[in-house]
């Protein structure tokens, strides 16, 4: 079946991720909505959502009225993953993403405000109580009640004031606590390393309910010192409105559902048991750690907030979207890094989530010696790809990247193992790493090997190569604009 759905236009699109309540308009008018009262927190939620998972476009969860929750409190599950926002999941929408490059060069700063609707409530010391707020246990797994999963994890730069927004899995632990998992090497951790070598506790602020522009950003790989919030403001064409947090300074979207504020000491200081948790590999790999905390001092919300839930799922199931966004990212990078002739990027299906993968796919337009192998290595090391890529294939134009047949197709007739393969020693992975070895794992060794395969015609005899069985594409698509109308198997072509 197509993928190919009904688009909204340009405008209603920046609407819906621009503001949450908005979004939550368009897609109720859309039919893209499914409310869902009564459902318990404990397992029930985490049930229906990846049963919603079985759809290439799940249904908006609105989870209203939960068992044992203030019923002035409701979650959202699959905001990203709405047809309103993702629109078509091809090719064409990453290229035309790519191509408006005013998202990742010409950055919007947001905007400073005295008020908005995260101030609406606002409770600080002994009146902060996390246990108000809904958390979920997704899976009988899971060590706890997670409800940071699609959230804003925010911190500054002590030295060049940057401020960074990335989504980091965080755990209700007391009242007043909350666990924070956050791989080694994200910029949040640098950040917070920074802090702690000072002897500083790092201040942080998580926000769990705020515009969907944000969460997709947040999300994504950016460069080191490009705040997401530049990023975000530029992707709607408009500032992203904040407020300073009253104990930390820090900026806060004015019209963000919820948000905690506090600051993080080193684990040695304090600790707390986090995980296990499903990640999105599809396994429980990061098992039950000591992990930092966020003391929270103060907690916002406007009234009658709406939360995000959106915990990882295994890669097998359809709505497991790739990220168009992190997939112009990777494109924009190889072509940033001076690699001509990037003819398409995408995620293998089974291989990751939404926005991280294990396996990478280019397709190249061939035009000198050593092309392909300097397409392969940008795409293994460059930000976008960097973090716990295990493949990286690499393959000619004339592959349609997105029919995973057509690139098995490719490795299967145009792949040399011995010599058009690199196996690179020392990349970064992480915890939630299904296959880092146990060995590996005590010592704190985050690294794995990188295999970079060269699926395309031999450079110095593709002339030579044979040539491929299949009608022209060119004549193809005109055989079937002539016989459309009269054929219908010919309006909607399958993927492999």
């Amino acid at each position: 079946m197509s993928t190919k759905q009904p688009d909204v236009d340009a405008a209603t699109r920046r609407a819906a991720l621009g503001d949450l309540r908005e979004y939550l308009r368009i897609v109720t008018e859309r039919g893209e909505l499914e409310e869902v009262h009564g459902a318990d927190p404990t397992l029930e939620m985490g049930a229906l959502y990846e049963l919603s998972l079985e759809k290439l476009y799940p249904p908006v969860l609105h989870f209203k009225n939960m068992k044992g929750v203030d019923p002035d409190f409701s979650v959202l599950t699959n905001v990203r993953f709405a047809r309103t926002l993702v629109g078509n999941l091809d090719l064409e929408a990453v290229r035309t993403l790519k191509n408006t490059t005013r998202w990742a060069s010409d950055p919007v700063p947001p905007e400073e405000v005295n008020t908005g609707p995260i101030l609406d409530n606002v409770a600080e010391g002994d009146e902060v109580d996390l246990l108000r707020f809904p958390a979920a246990q997704w899976k009988e797994g899971d060590g706890g009640r997670y409800i940071g999963t699609e959230c804003l994890v925010i911190n500054r730069d002590p030295d060049t004031g940057f401020v960074n927004i990335g989504t980091y899995r965080n755990m209700v632990v007391n009242r007043n606590t909350l666990a924070v998992f956050i791989e080694p090497g994200k910029h949040g951790d640098i950040i917070r390393k920074k802090y702690w070598a000072r002897g500083d506790p790092c201040p942080m602020v998580i926000c769990v309910g705020q515009a969907p522009v944000l969460g997709n950003v947040a999300g994504t790989t950016s460069r080191y010192g490009v705040s997401e919030y530049d990023m975000a403001g530029a992707r709607i064409g408009r500032a992203i409105k904040v407020v300073r947090g009253r104990l930390t300074d820090l900026p806060i979207p004015a019209d963000a559902e919820v948000a905690f504020e506090g600051f993080m000491p080193t684990v040695d200081e304090e600790s707390a048991h986090e995980g296990p948790f499903g990640e999105w590999p599809g396994y429980y790999a990061s098992d039950i750690r000591n992990e930092t905390v966020l003391r929270v001092g103060a907690t916002y919300h406007r009234d009658k907030p709406i939360l995000i839930g959106q915990p990882p799922a295994r890669p097998t199931l359809p709505g497991r979207q790739p990220s168009i966004t992190a997939l112009a990212s990777l494109w924009n990078a190889l072509e940033a890094a001076g690699v001509p002739g990037v003819t398409g990027v995408w995620k293998m299906p089974g291989a990751g989530g939404s926005a991280m993968s294990f396996m990478n796919v280019v397709s190249v337009k061939q035009m000198h010696a050593g092309h392909a192998k300097m397409a392969g290595m940008v795409a293994a090391g460059c930000a976008p790809g960097a973090y716990m890529t295990r493949v990286v294939i690499v393959v000619d134009d004339d592959i349609d990247v997105q029919n995973p047949a057509e690139v098995m197709w490719a490795l299967a007739t145009r792949w040399d193992p011995k010599t058009q393969t690199d196996i690179v020693d020392g990349c970064w992975t992480g915890y939630i790493d299904p296959y880092l070895p146990p060995d590996k794992r005590a010592r704190d060794d985050l690294t794995t090997p990188r295999v970079i395969i060269y699926a395309v015609r031999p450079w110095h005899w593709k002339d030579d190569f044979p040539r491929v069985n299949a009608v022209s594409r060119d004549y193809a698509d005109a055989v079937r604009r002539k016989w459309a109308a009269k054929l219908p198997f010919l309006t909607a072509p399958q993927r492999g």
